[in-house]
């Protein structure tokens, strides 16, 4: 099978291409990505994941244009309970290449502007960042899902007024200990 148009052989699996190539003809390119491959995801916290790219290449406004969709799984730690959380991951992004700072402020059509060489294009580095953007600020379980290990139960004290005190028996939980 041959090798999409503006796709270089040789290259870290093919991860570096034309994109202006691809834009100019229209090409579609996949790839799938495992936690290896996305080290700067492993350092925000990703213990696995598995991730596959979808890069739709256009043209628009003389520049290259890039639909994407990301879907997989990653694994990140629950913030309550400290124990495995599968994330599923299915975002879409829509970017477009700038070659030079004084377009970034630019955002033709709804496009994110990205400042980056079309004739080498890192696809990795964008399906980082794109994940990246849409991992969760505090990963968590949904609430009743998990139980913060060692943590105790306090239900708020409430007086005959019906006023609650939420610290009324922390003297009692603190002597206990």
């Amino acid at each position: 099978m041959s090798r999409p148009q503006g796709v270089q052989a040789g290259s870290s699996s093919g991860n570096r291409i034309d994109a202006a190539l691809c834009a100019h003809s229209g090409t579609t390119v996949e790839r799938n990505f495992s936690a290896a491959d996305l080290p700067r995801l492993g350092e925000a916290g990703a213990q696995d994941s598995q991730l596959s790219a979808r890069f739709s290449f256009s043209q628009l406004e003389g520049r290259v244009a890039i639909d994407g969709a990301l879907r997989g799984v990653v694994t990140l730690t629950c913030q309550r309970c400290l124990r495995a959380l599968e994330f599923p991951l299915e975002e879409t992004f829509q970017v477009v290449l700038v070659q030079d700072e004084a377009e970034l402020a630019e955002e033709p059509g709804g496009y994110e502007p990205v400042l980056a060489d079309p004739a080498r294009f890192d696809l990795q580095a964008l399906a980082e960042d794109q994940a990246l953007l849409a991992l969760p600020l505090v990963p968590r379980h949904e609430p009743g899902q998990c139980n913060p290990s060692g943590a105790v139960q306090v239900e708020p004290e409430i007086d005959e007024s019906g006023t609650q005190k939420p610290f009324g028996n922390l003297r009692d939980l603190m002597r206990g200990r």
